[in-house]
């Protein structure tokens, strides 16, 4: 049953539904909605679906669907969530808003090392969540620090994580799928190098495995005790390869992997293969020798606190949030999304606790209250982790589309759009639709679980008119059932 509706905003969907392919179009969508469902092998009750007209700035919002059906049910979104973290962050952070990295020293120590050349007290390495804090960056950092005239690193480097809480990942913590390694499973910390991936490639001939690294770090000893076999090149699952890791009395590490690995196979993995602190080490140690940089002894890495009086010796910047959404939302990008989230978690309020509550509960808080406060619904809402990539997230329907109507009328909602794959163009979307009366009629984000699949954005019509799109499906092999069904709606709402 539709809700009660402002005359001017009913006249408007009349008027629409009544003309020309919207009236035939729109309604046999309707008529054939559970139809559909059924034929590509789905429960009704395991489908949602909102269509309504998208409001301009000077209209009232209308949150009224055209097409909907279970539109309230709670589902898991996928990386759809991703809207959410999005609008929230551009609203909060603001379009200026970058990571940041930081390199301090002791200010007197910092005066007398560009005269004697030796830093005498730790280089503090301080991280505030920079998503784009990569070996270049850590490379160019050091370079700042070797044109201070530093040349001697005399108490090592102190690695700064307290910009969210906890510092790191629970070790402990049951890992959301069997590839823990993987990009898309990073797991962000405040000083998150790389986002945590090392490139390993792995050659076998048919006696032996040759390792090497990229970039290549002199002080990383790579130890193969693989088992060949004659299994096929294609076939090999990296996840299933066993690490070893240790430190050596010259402060290296040695990298054991253990497992078998076919003959005659090459291998390229990006993925966390190392610890994040001896990633921190053997980059830091790497790229402060190539400058002619010294320790004077092996490099000594560990965790604190900056002194408040510490002063910024180099830093590094990201790109500004709306270059960053384009890629956290064009290409799914799981660890961005996570980092959006924890900044966001940063501005909830500090209680009289001195205990840094955990930042991605205080996340949660954050966009919740949002929410609220603009009169978007959010009741049963979960952010989790704020990428989607949960068993517990849940949004409705109705929700991403009130989300994206309100969005619309924003200021920064040209930014959330801009940043959505267009459907058969690029991104996410790049391969679908490309055939179908919806390619570029559509900028839309993705979501895929194993159980689950999503489409939620803007789909322009034949008068280039744009309409809020949210399909959700959640169902034991929902993305190969659902795909084709939430496309085909894409194409025919593109036909209004």
């Amino acid at each position: 049953m539709l809700r009660p509706v402002s005359r001017y905003l009913l006249s408007s969907i009349v008027a629409l539904l009544l003309s020309g392919c919207a009236n035939q179009t729109g309604m046999q969508l309707r008529h054939d909605l559970q139809q559909q469902i059924l034929a590509a092998g789905l429960q009704p009750d395991q489908v949602a679906l909102v269509v309504l007209p998208v409001a301009m700035p000077s209209e009232p919002a209308a949150n009224t669907a055209v097409i909907q059906h279970n539109a309230d049910l709670l589902l898991q979104p996928a990386s759809t969530l991703k809207l959410v973290t999005s609008a929230v962050a551009l609203d909060q952070l603001g379009p200026l808003w970058r990571g940041e990295t930081e390199f301090l020293a002791d200010a007197a120590d910092l005066a007398q090392a560009r005269q004697s050349g030796i830093l005498t007290k730790p280089l503090y390495v301080r991280g505030k969540g920079d998503p784009e804090l990569d070996y270049a960056a850590v490379s160019s950092m050091l370079a700042q620090l070797y044109n201070e005239g530093v040349r001697e690193l005399g108490a090592g480097v102190l690695l700064d994580r307290s910009w969210f809480s906890p510092l790191l990942p629970d070790p402990a913590a049951a890992p959301f799928d069997e590839s823990p390694r993987a990009r898309y499973n990073y797991i962000p910390d405040a000083l998150g190098l790389n986002q945590h991936m090392l490139q390993l490639q792995l050659r076998s001939n048919t006696t032996s495995v040759q390792l090497t690294s990229l970039p290549v770090l002199t002080d990383l000893q790579l130890k193969s005790e693989l088992q060949l076999t004659d299994a096929r090149c294609d076939q090999f699952n990296p996840d299933l390869l066993l690490l070893n890791e240790r430190t050596l009395p010259n402060g290296g590490v040695e990298l054991v992997l253990r497992g078998d690995f076919p003959r005659n196979c090459l291998l390229q993995e990006d993925a966390a293969w190392l610890s994040r602190d001896a990633q921190w080490q053997l980059s830091l140690s790497q790229f402060w020798r190539q400058l002619g940089g010294r320790f004077g002894a092996p490099l000594r890495v560990q965790p604190g606190i900056t002194p408040t009086d510490a002063v910024v010796v180099a830093q590094h910047f990201s790109r500004p949030l709306p270059q960053l959404l384009q890629q956290l939302n064009k290409n799914s990008d799981n660890g961005l999304a996570r980092i959006l989230a924890l900044q966001l978690g940063r501005l909830a309020p500090v209680g009289a606790d001195p205990q840094q509550p955990d930042t991605v509960q205080a996340a949660e808080q954050v966009v919740l209250h949002w929410l609220t406060q603009r009169q978007l619904p959010a009741q049963g809402l979960v952010l989790d982790n704020g990428s989607g990539l949960s068993r517990q997230a849940r949004i409705s329907a109705s929700q991403l589309a009130a989300l994206l109507q309100h969005a619309w009328q924003q200021p920064w909602g040209l930014d959330l759009a801009s940043s959505l794959p267009r459907a058969g163009i690029d991104g996410t979307l790049q391969n679908r639709m490309r055939t179908t009366s919806a390619l570029d009629s559509a900028r839309l984000k993705t979501g895929t679980l194993r159980n689950g699949t999503g489409l939620a954005g803007y789909v322009f019509d034949r008068q280039r008119r744009p309409w809020v799109f949210v399909g959700l499906v959640n169902a034991e092999q929902g993305v190969a059932k659902g795909r084709p069904l939430l496309d085909l709606w894409v194409e025919k709402v593109s036909q209004f």
